[in-house]
Protein backbone atom coordinates (compact mmCIF):
# COMPACT_ATOMS: atom_id res chain seq x y z
CA UNK A 1 0.00 0.00 0.00
CA UNK A 2 2.96 2.23 0.91
CA UNK A 3 4.74 1.57 -2.18
CA UNK A 4 2.01 2.62 -4.72
CA UNK A 5 1.22 5.70 -2.05
CA UNK A 6 5.14 6.34 -3.63
CA UNK A 7 4.48 5.61 -7.17
CA UNK A 8 1.55 8.28 -6.90
CA UNK A 9 3.82 10.94 -5.32
CA UNK A 10 6.55 9.86 -8.23
CA UNK A 11 3.94 10.08 -10.84
CA UNK A 12 2.71 13.69 -9.24
CA UNK A 13 6.14 15.04 -9.14
CA UNK A 14 7.08 14.01 -13.01
CA UNK A 15 3.86 15.55 -14.03
CA UNK A 16 4.43 18.84 -12.02
CA UNK A 17 8.09 18.96 -13.82
CA UNK A 18 7.00 18.04 -17.11
CA UNK A 19 4.43 21.04 -16.30
CA UNK A 20 7.29 23.57 -15.81
CA UNK A 21 9.20 22.42 -18.69
CA UNK A 22 6.35 22.64 -20.98
CA UNK A 23 5.65 26.03 -19.41
CA UNK A 24 9.62 27.28 -20.04
CA UNK A 25 9.36 26.06 -23.11
CA UNK A 26 6.11 28.17 -23.76
CA UNK A 27 7.86 31.08 -22.23
CA UNK A 28 10.81 30.66 -24.47
CA UNK A 29 8.95 30.57 -27.76
CA UNK A 30 6.86 33.64 -26.61
CA UNK A 31 10.06 35.47 -26.13
CA UNK A 32 11.36 34.33 -29.55
CA UNK A 33 8.32 35.76 -31.08
CA UNK A 34 8.75 38.92 -29.26
CA UNK A 35 12.66 39.23 -29.96
CA UNK A 36 11.78 38.55 -33.41
CA UNK A 37 8.92 40.62 -33.80
CA UNK A 38 11.14 43.89 -31.90
CA UNK A 39 14.04 43.14 -34.51
CA UNK A 40 11.72 43.50 -36.98
CA UNK A 41 10.05 46.95 -36.35
CA UNK A 42 13.72 48.09 -35.59
CA UNK A 43 14.85 46.45 -39.81
CA UNK A 44 11.68 48.45 -40.39
CA UNK A 45 12.68 51.60 -38.66
CA UNK A 46 16.18 51.58 -40.33
CA UNK A 47 14.66 50.59 -43.94
CA UNK A 48 12.69 53.89 -43.32
CA UNK A 49 15.70 56.18 -42.44
CA UNK A 50 17.26 54.78 -45.42
CA UNK A 51 14.60 55.43 -47.46
CA UNK A 52 14.33 59.02 -45.94
CA UNK A 53 17.49 60.17 -46.64
CA UNK A 54 17.51 58.17 -50.47
CA UNK A 55 14.47 60.57 -51.31
CA UNK A 56 15.99 63.65 -50.57
CA UNK A 57 18.87 62.54 -52.20
CA UNK A 58 16.79 61.84 -55.59
CA UNK A 59 15.33 64.73 -55.46
CA UNK A 60 18.63 66.46 -55.03
CA UNK A 61 17.61 68.21 -51.69
CA UNK A 62 19.43 71.68 -51.01
CA UNK A 63 19.03 73.59 -47.68
CA UNK A 64 21.78 76.44 -47.64
CA UNK A 65 21.96 79.50 -45.14
CA UNK A 66 22.28 82.75 -46.18
CA UNK A 67 23.77 85.41 -43.97
CA UNK A 68 21.04 88.08 -43.67
CA UNK A 69 22.82 91.91 -43.20
CA UNK A 70 19.83 94.03 -41.93
CA UNK A 71 16.53 93.46 -42.40
CA UNK A 72 14.22 96.18 -44.05
CA UNK A 73 12.11 98.71 -42.51
CA UNK A 74 8.95 96.92 -43.69
CA UNK A 75 9.75 93.95 -42.29
CA UNK A 76 7.36 91.80 -39.73
CA UNK A 77 4.40 93.57 -40.20
CA UNK A 78 2.55 91.05 -41.75
CA UNK A 79 3.89 90.49 -44.96
CA UNK A 80 6.03 87.20 -45.89
CA UNK A 81 6.80 89.26 -48.94
CA UNK A 82 8.59 91.95 -47.93
CA UNK A 83 10.09 90.95 -44.61
CA UNK A 84 12.13 87.93 -46.85
CA UNK A 85 12.32 90.57 -49.63
CA UNK A 86 12.34 87.35 -52.41
CA UNK A 87 9.82 89.25 -54.99
CA UNK A 88 12.86 89.02 -57.92
CA UNK A 89 13.82 85.58 -57.05
CA UNK A 90 10.45 84.14 -57.37
CA UNK A 91 8.80 85.89 -60.03
CA UNK A 92 8.69 82.51 -62.01
CA UNK A 93 7.53 80.34 -59.24
CA UNK A 94 3.78 79.45 -58.48
CA UNK A 95 3.86 80.29 -54.49
CA UNK A 96 1.34 78.23 -52.98
CA UNK A 97 1.92 80.09 -49.19
CA UNK A 98 3.17 83.02 -47.92
CA UNK A 99 2.96 83.85 -44.49
CA UNK A 100 3.95 85.18 -40.85
CA UNK A 101 3.15 83.52 -37.73
CA UNK A 102 3.59 82.75 -34.70
CA UNK A 103 4.33 79.18 -33.61
CA UNK A 104 3.49 79.11 -29.94
CA UNK A 105 5.37 77.29 -27.10
CA UNK A 106 5.41 73.40 -27.32
CA UNK A 107 4.12 73.45 -30.35
CA UNK A 108 5.01 72.90 -34.41
CA UNK A 109 3.07 74.18 -37.16
CA UNK A 110 3.41 72.13 -40.43
CA UNK A 111 1.88 72.71 -43.75
CA UNK A 112 1.57 70.04 -46.59
CA UNK A 113 2.36 70.47 -50.31
CA UNK A 114 1.53 68.16 -53.23
CA UNK A 115 4.31 67.89 -55.45
CA UNK A 116 3.75 66.14 -58.88
CA UNK A 117 6.72 64.13 -60.47
CA UNK A 118 9.63 66.75 -62.06
CA UNK A 119 8.46 69.59 -60.40
CA UNK A 120 10.69 71.21 -57.62
CA UNK A 121 9.18 72.55 -54.04
CA UNK A 122 10.98 75.56 -53.01
CA UNK A 123 10.84 77.31 -49.81
CA UNK A 124 12.65 80.24 -47.57
CA UNK A 125 11.83 81.40 -44.21
CA UNK A 126 13.38 83.54 -41.30
CA UNK A 127 12.61 83.71 -37.88
CA UNK A 128 12.54 87.00 -36.22
CA UNK A 129 13.92 86.08 -32.67
CA UNK A 130 16.35 83.46 -31.00
CA UNK A 131 15.75 80.24 -33.13
CA UNK A 132 13.45 77.42 -34.59
CA UNK A 133 13.55 74.37 -35.58
CA UNK A 134 12.99 72.97 -39.55
CA UNK A 135 12.24 69.82 -41.33
CA UNK A 136 10.46 68.36 -44.22
CA UNK A 137 8.63 65.14 -44.03
CA UNK A 138 6.71 63.01 -46.67
CA UNK A 139 3.12 61.99 -46.22
CA UNK A 140 2.64 58.26 -47.23
CA UNK A 141 -0.35 56.22 -47.12
CA UNK A 142 -0.36 52.89 -45.02
CA UNK A 143 -2.82 50.24 -44.78
CA UNK A 144 -4.95 51.99 -41.86
CA UNK A 145 -4.35 55.13 -42.76
CA UNK A 146 -1.52 58.10 -43.46
CA UNK A 147 2.11 58.91 -41.71
CA UNK A 148 4.73 61.12 -42.00
CA UNK A 149 8.51 60.07 -42.90
CA UNK A 150 11.63 61.73 -42.26
CA UNK A 151 12.76 62.93 -45.68
CA UNK A 152 15.45 65.94 -43.83
CA UNK A 153 16.00 65.90 -40.22
CA UNK A 154 14.72 68.57 -37.81
CA UNK A 155 17.67 71.37 -37.36
CA UNK A 156 17.67 74.77 -35.20
CA UNK A 157 18.20 77.61 -37.52
CA UNK A 158 18.57 81.35 -35.61
CA UNK A 159 17.46 84.74 -36.70
CA UNK A 160 20.46 85.58 -38.23
CA UNK A 161 20.00 83.36 -41.15
CA UNK A 162 17.26 84.07 -43.95
CA UNK A 163 16.86 79.71 -44.94
CA UNK A 164 16.22 78.48 -48.59
CA UNK A 165 15.35 75.06 -49.87
CA UNK A 166 14.82 73.39 -52.80
CA UNK A 167 13.46 69.39 -53.56
CA UNK A 168 12.57 67.78 -56.75
CA UNK A 169 10.01 65.25 -56.81
CA UNK A 170 10.95 61.87 -58.47
CA UNK A 171 6.84 60.84 -57.77
CA UNK A 172 3.77 62.61 -57.26
CA UNK A 173 4.25 63.55 -54.01
CA UNK A 174 3.25 65.15 -50.35
CA UNK A 175 5.39 67.04 -48.99
CA UNK A 176 5.19 68.52 -45.62
CA UNK A 177 7.05 71.27 -44.09
CA UNK A 178 7.54 71.16 -40.26
CA UNK A 179 8.24 74.87 -37.87
CA UNK A 180 9.18 72.89 -34.72
CA UNK A 181 8.91 75.22 -31.50
CA UNK A 182 8.34 72.13 -29.05
CA UNK A 183 11.57 72.36 -27.81
CA UNK A 184 10.69 75.74 -26.30
CA UNK A 185 9.24 75.63 -23.04
CA UNK A 186 7.92 79.96 -22.57
CA UNK A 187 8.52 81.72 -25.95
CA UNK A 188 6.55 81.79 -28.81
CA UNK A 189 8.63 81.99 -32.49
CA UNK A 190 7.90 84.69 -35.50
CA UNK A 191 8.57 82.84 -38.39
CA UNK A 192 8.12 84.27 -41.83
CA UNK A 193 8.17 81.44 -44.97
CA UNK A 194 7.09 81.60 -48.24
CA UNK A 195 7.07 78.35 -50.22
CA UNK A 196 5.89 77.40 -54.28
CA UNK A 197 6.12 75.10 -56.85
CA UNK A 198 8.24 75.06 -60.30
CA UNK A 199 7.35 73.30 -62.77
CA UNK A 200 10.62 71.63 -65.41
CA UNK A 201 11.42 73.48 -68.12
CA UNK A 202 9.73 72.00 -71.47
CA UNK A 203 12.09 71.94 -74.04
CA UNK A 204 10.10 72.92 -77.78
CA UNK A 205 12.43 71.58 -80.91
CA UNK A 206 12.08 74.25 -83.58
CA UNK A 207 10.97 72.61 -87.03
CA UNK A 208 14.53 72.55 -89.02
CA UNK A 209 14.45 74.10 -92.23
CA UNK A 210 14.22 71.80 -94.95
CA UNK A 211 17.09 70.62 -97.64
CA UNK A 212 16.68 72.21 -101.09
CA UNK A 213 15.65 69.36 -103.30
CA UNK A 214 18.68 69.55 -106.32
CA UNK A 215 15.87 67.95 -108.13
CA UNK A 216 13.82 70.94 -108.00
CA UNK A 217 14.74 74.49 -110.22
CA UNK A 218 15.26 77.20 -107.94
CA UNK A 219 12.83 80.35 -108.74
Amino acid sequence: HRVAENEKVQQGVEKVQKGLEAAKDTGKVVMEKAHEGLEAVKEKTREWRAGAGTVWEKGRGSIQRIRTEGVSAIAWRGSAKDTLAMEEQWKDIKVQGAEELSVPARTEHTCAYHVSKGSTLRWTFRVKDYDIGFAVRMRVQVWGGSQEEEVLAMERYDNNDTISGSWVADEDRTLVLAFDNRYSKLRAKTVAYIVGTEKPPVFVEEPRPEAPDPQRPVV
